[in-house]
C-alpha cells in the first residue's frame, strides 16, 4: 500500500518519481523497439542489449553491410523517435570527428518536419504564452500553418495596424518530452564513457551537455529573440542586408512574433547569372562581418533561411541556432588562415592544437607531416574546385588520430561554413574565389597586425613581464629563508610508487579472500559430519552456508583478479569502425 505524507507532500513527490521512472522506462523500451524494427536487432543482441528477440532479424544489419545503408537506417531511427533525436542527428551532422563520413552525409538530409497540430491547440498555446485572447492580440490569424516542425509551428497573422507578421508557436508538451529524452542520453553517454576507450576522445558526455544547452536555448524563444535583435543592430547600417523586425510585446518564452518577409527564397534565383553572383558576394561579405567583426554568426544559413526581399536585399531568418566567437577564437581563425595560405605547417599544427585540446602526448613531427599531406591534396589545386567539406573533415580526422579533441565552439562554425559554401557554389560555381577573398584577407591582416593592435599586445606583454619581475625577488627571498630555517621541502611524485600502497593492500585482500575460501571449502565436509541444524529435516544449514560462501568468495576473488589485474579495461571499437570504413 502506498504511504501518504499529508504534512510534507512526500507521497506526491514519490508518485512523481515513480511516474518519471515508468515514463523513462517506457521511452527506453520504445527506443529499442524502433532500433529493432529498423534492422539493428542483431547488433543489439550481439551487445547483450536485446533479450526480447523481437524485430525482423532477416533484415538486420551486420558489420559487412554497406555503411551507407546502415547510415540510412540510422537516420530513419532518428526521424521515427521524434524531435529530440532529429535535433541530435542535425547536431551530429556537424561533427565529422564523431561519425564516419557516410553517417555525416546522411544526417545532413534530416528534415525537421512534423504533422501540424489542430488550431485549437495552437490557440491555447498562444493565449497561454501571451496571456490574452488571440482576437485581442491579432487582427487576423491564419489557421493553416506556414510551416510545421518538431518543436514549433509558424502561422501568418496581421496586426491591428495592418502589419503582416509570422507567429512562431512552440508545441505544447515538447519541453517535457525533450527533457525525458535528454535524461536518457546523459545516462547512455556516461555508460559509453565508462565502457568504450575511444569515447575519451569523442566525449559523448560533453556532446550531450552541449546538446542540452542548445535545446534549452531553442525551447526558450527569448534567446532567439535576443539573437534577432542583436543581428538587427549589427546590420542596421548595411543597405544590402535585411533582418526581420521583432515585436517584443507579442513575444515570450513559447511564442515569438516577427515581421513577415515578402519576397522570394534565394534558392529560386537561377544560378550562374549576374544576380546570383551578386547575392553570392553578399553571403561572403555578411559571413565575414558576422565572424570577424561581430563575433555572432548565423549557425544554419541553408537556402530555406535565406530570402530576397522585394527591394532586392538579402534577408536572413530563423536565429534559433547561432554561434559566438570571442577575440581569442577570432585570432585563432585569422592565424590559421594566414598559416594555410603561407604554407606554414608549423603554424597550422600549432594553431590546431590551440583550437583543440590534446588528450596526451602529440607526435608533432608526424602531425605536421599529415597536415602537410592534407593541404597538398586539397589546396594545391584550382581554388574554384576546392572541396571545403572534405578539407575540413580531413583536418578534423587528422587531429582525432593524434588525440586532439576539437573544441566544441567551432562545430557550429564548421556547419555554417560548409552550408554557406554549398549555397555559394550553387549560385556561382565559376566565382573567382581569390578575387573575392582578397579584400577580406587584407582586412584580416591589417586588423590582426595593425599598429594599434601590436602596441596593445606589447603593452600587455610588458605588464605581464613587469609583474613577473616584481614577484621573482620576493619568491627567491622566501626560498632562501626556508632553506636557512630548514623548512624547505621538495615533493617528488612517482605514479608507480603512489600506486604501490594500494597494490599491496589489494594483494593482501586477495590473499585473505583465498585463505577464507579455502577455510570454507575445508569446513564444508567437516560440518556435514557434525551438522547441528537441519532445515525441513533434509537441508544441512551450516554445511550449505559454507558451500555457498566458498563459491561466492572464490568467484568474487577470481572476477576481481581478472578485471582488476590491470584495472578496468574499456572496450575498443576502433577495429569495428575500420571494418565499416573498408566496406565503403
Amino acid at each position: 500500500m502506498e504511504e501518504v505524507d499529508t504534512n510534507s507532500g512526500g507521497s506526491a513527490a514519490r508518485r512523481s518519481l515513480r511516474q518519471i521512472v515508468v515514463a523513462d522506462w517506457s521511452r527506453f523500451r520504445r527506443i529499442f523497439a524502433v532500433l529493432r524494427n529498423n534492422g539493428f536487432a542483431t547488433m543489439l543482441g550481439q551487445a547483450g542489449m536485446d533479450s526480447e528477440g523481437e524485430g525482423d532479424h532477416s533484415q538486420s544489419i551486420n558489420i559487412n553491410d554497406d555503411p551507407r545503408e546502415t547510415a540510412r537506417r540510422f537516420r530513419a531511427v532518428l526521424e521515427e523517435l521524434g524531435p529530440t533525436f532529429v535535433k541530435v542527428g542535425q547536431i551530429l551532422s556537424t561533427r565529422p570527428d564523431v561519425l564516419p563520413p557516410p553517417f555525416v552525409e546522411e544526417l545532413r538530409t534530416l528534415q525537421d518536419a512534423s504533422n501540424p497540430l489542430p488550431f485549437e491547440e495552437i490557440r491555447g498555446a498562444v493565449e497561454t504564452g501571451l496571456g490574452a485572447p488571440i482576437e485581442e492580440l491579432y487582427a487576423e490569424f491564419d489557421e493553416e500553418p506556414l510551416a510545421s516542425a518538431s518543436m514549433a509551428q509558424a502561422h501568418r497573422a496581421r496586426l491591428p495596424d495592418g502589419s503582416e507578421v509570422v507567429v512562431k508557436v512552440q508545441r505544447p508538451g515538447i519541453a517535457e518530452t525533450m527533457r525525458a529524452d535528454l535524461d536518457l542520453m546523459h545516462m547512455f553517454a556516461r555508460f559509453m564513457e565508462y565502457t568504450i576507450a575511444e569515447m575519451e576522445l569523442y566525449a559523448p558526455g560533453d556532446i550531450v551537455r552541449a546538446l542540452d544547452d542548445a535545446l534549452s536555448d531553442e525551447l526558450d524563444f527569448t534567446v532567439e529573440a535576443s539573437n534577432l535583435v542583436a543581428f538587427a543592430h549589427n546590420f542596421k547600417d548595411d543597405p544590402n542586408i535585411h533582418i526581420p523586425r521583432l515585436y517584443g510585446d507579442l513575444s515570450g518564452r513559447t511564442v515569438m512574433t516577427m515581421e513577415k518577409i515578402n519576397g522570394r527564397k534565394l534558392i529560386e534565383i537561377a544560378g550562374e547569372t549576374d544576380e546570383a553572383r551578386h547575392f553570392a558576394s553578399l553571403i561572403i561579405d555578411s559571413t565575414y562581418r558576422m565572424v570577424f567583426e561581430f563575433g555572432l554568426f548565423h549557425g544554419d544559413p541553408h537556402p530555406g533561411n535565406l530570402f530576397v526581399t522585394e527591394d532586392n536585399k538579402l534577408a536572413y531568418i530563423d536565429f534559433g541556432l547561432c554561434g559566438r566567437l570571442g577575440q581569442r577564437q577570432q585570432d585563432h581563425l585569422v592565424a590559421l588562415i594566414v598559416s594555410i595560405v603561407a604554407g606554414d605547417m608549423d603554424g597550422i599544427a600549432r594553431i590546431l592544437l590551440q583550437m583543440g585540446r590534446p588528450l596526451g602526448h602529440v607526435r608533432m613531427n608526424a602531425f605536421k607531416a599529415e597536415i602537410a599531406d592534407v593541404r597538398e591534396r586539397y589546396l594545391k589545386r584550382d581554388l574554384s574546385k576546392i572541396d571545403l567539406t572534405a578539407f575540413v573533415e580531413e583536418c578534423i580526422d587528422a587531429a582525432q588520430r593524434y588525440r586532439i579533441r576539437v573544441a566544441p565552439e567551432y562545430a557550429i562554425l564548421t556547419k555554417a561554413s560548409v552550408t554557406s559554401e554549398g549555397v555559394i557554389r550553387r549560385l556561382a560555381p565559376d566565382l573567382d574565389v581569390v578575387a573575392v577573398a582578397q579584400p577580406y584577407a587584407r582586412k584580416l591582416l591589417s586588423r590582426r597586425y595593425s599598429s594599434e593592435r601590436l602596441v596593445q599586445e606589447a603593452m600587455n606583454g610588458a605588464t605581464s613581464l613587469g609583474y613577473f619581475l616584481r614577484e621573482v625577488p620576493d619568491q627567491l627571498s622566501q626560498i632562501m629563508m626556508d632553506i636557512e630555517a630548514g623548512t624547505l621541502s621538495i615533493q617528488v611524485r612517482n605514479e608507480e610508487i603512489d600506486r604501490l600502497g594500494a597494490l599491496m593492500n589489494t594483494q593482501a585482500t586477495r590473499i585473505f579472500m583465498g585463505i577464507w575460501c579455502a577455510a570454507l571449502i575445508i569446513a564444508t565436509p567437516l560440518f556435514l559430519a557434525v551438522e547441528p541444524w537441519w532445515l525441513f529435516g533434509r537441508i544441512p544449514v551450516m554445511t550449505t552456508m559454507c558451500a555457498f560462501g566458498a563459491v561466492f568468495v572464490g568467484t568474487s576473488g577470481m572476477a576481481w583478479h581478472a578485471v582488476g589485474a590491470r584495472g578496468f579495461r574499456k572496450v575498443r571499437v576502433t577495429p569495428l569502425l575500420k571494418l565499416l570504413m573498408k566496406q565503403r
